[in-house]
C-alpha cells in the first residue's frame, strides 16, 4: 500500500467517523469490494486512523478541554461531598457513564460479532439501512429540551447503549448517540455536543486496546503511510465535526438516511451477487 491509499483510507475514516453514515461500514466495504486489506501489510494502520480522528475531536473542542479536564480531576471530590457538579462536571460524568455499556459489550464478546459482520457485505448493507431508519427516527423527535445541566445517569446509560450497538459495522456511532439522546429528550444541539464528547473515551479506548499491536508491527518504512493516514483522518474528521455542529440544530439527518438506504441496497445486492 502506498501513501495515496493511506490518504484515501484516512479521508474515509475521518469523514464517516463523525458524519452519521458509519466509518466501519465504509472501510469494510472498501476492503471487500476492492479486495484490499491494509491490515495484512500495515496491521497498525487502523489504530493510527482512529488516533487521527481522536485528535480531530480534541482539536474541535480544544476550548472546552481545560474546563473538562479540571472537572474530571475534581469530580471525585465533588461527588464525595455530595455536591452538584457544574456543567463541565456533569458533561464528564455523562461521558464516563455512557462509556460503561460499550466496555461491558466488549467484555461480553461484541468485538467478535463485529468482526464476523465485517466480513459480510450483505450484513453491512442491511445494517446501513437500519442506520438510515434510525436517523429518520431521530429527525422525527420533537420537543426534546434537556441540556447537560438536566441529564441524569439514566440518560447517559441510554446513550451508551446506543453507542454500544454502533460497534457493529453499518451503525454510525455519531448517528446512534445523537438519535439516542434525542429519544431520551436531550435537545438536538446538546445531543450533538454530548455525542462528540462521548466519542473521546470511546475512540481513546479503542486506540489503547490496539496500540500494542501497532507498536509491534511498526517499521521505519511504514512511517510515511501511517503519517499520511493519520493526517488525512484528522483533517477530514475535523471538517466533518464542523459540518455536523453547523447543521446540528436542524433535523437534517434524513439526507444522510437517504444515502444510507442507497449505500445499503448497493452493498446488500453486491454481497448477494458475490
Amino acid at each position: 500500500m502506498d501513501v495515496l491509499s493511506a490518504i484515501i483510507l484516512g479521508l474515509i475514516q475521518g469523514a464517516t467517523e463523525f458524519i452519521p453514515v458509519s466509518s466501519s461500514a465504509h472501510l469494510c466495504a472498501f476492503r471487500i469490494i476492492f479486495g484490499f486489506d491494509p491490515g495484512q501489510t500495515y496491521p497498525g494502520l487502523d489504530t493510527i486512523l482512529h488516533a487521527g480522528t481522536l485528535f480531530a475531536v480534541l482539536f474541535a473542542y480544544r476550548k472546552e478541554l481545560p474546563g473538562l479536564g479540571r472537572a474530571a480531576l475534581t469530580l471525585p471530590s465533588v461527588i464525595l461531598k455530595k455536591k452538584r457538579p457544574d456543567r463541565d462536571g456533569r458533561t464528564v460524568l455523562f461521558a464516563v457513564t455512557a462509556t460503561v455499556p460499550i466496555v461491558a459489550a466488549v467484555l461480553l464478546g461484541l468485538g467478535g460479532l463485529s468482526e464476523r459482520v465485517s466480513g459480510s457485505l450483505s450484513a453491512i448493507g442491511a445494517l446501513l439501512m437500519i442506520n438510515g431508519i434510525m436517523l429518520l427516527t431521530g429527525d422525527g423527535v420533537r420537543g426534546a429540551s434537556l441540556t447537560a445541566d438536566d441529564v441524569k445517569p439514566r440518560h447517559a446509560i441510554g446513550v451508551g447503549l446506543f453507542q454500544a450497538v454502533a460497534a457493529l459495522p453499518g451503525i454510525s456511532r455519531s448517528g446512534a448517540t445523537v438519535t439516542g439522546g434525542l429519544l431520551l429528550g436531550i435537545r438536538r444541539d446538546e445531543a450533538v455536543r454530548l455525542s462528540f464528547i462521548c466519542s473521546i473515551p470511546a475512540i481513546f479506548g479503542a486506540c489503547v486496546l490496539k496500540f500494542p499491536d501497532a507498536v509491534r508491527s511498526f517499521t521505519a518504512g511504514a512511517a510515511p503511510v501511517y503519517a499520511a493516514g493519520a493526517l488525512s483522518a484528522a483533517a477530514a474528521g475535523f471538517l466533518a465535526i464542523k459540518l455536523i455542529k453547523f447543521i446540528g440544530e436542524k433535523p437534517v439527518f434524513k439526507y444522510f438516511s437517504i444515502y444510507c438506504f442507497a449505500a445499503g441496497v448497493f452493498a446488500l445486492l453486491y454481497g448477494i451477487r458475490g
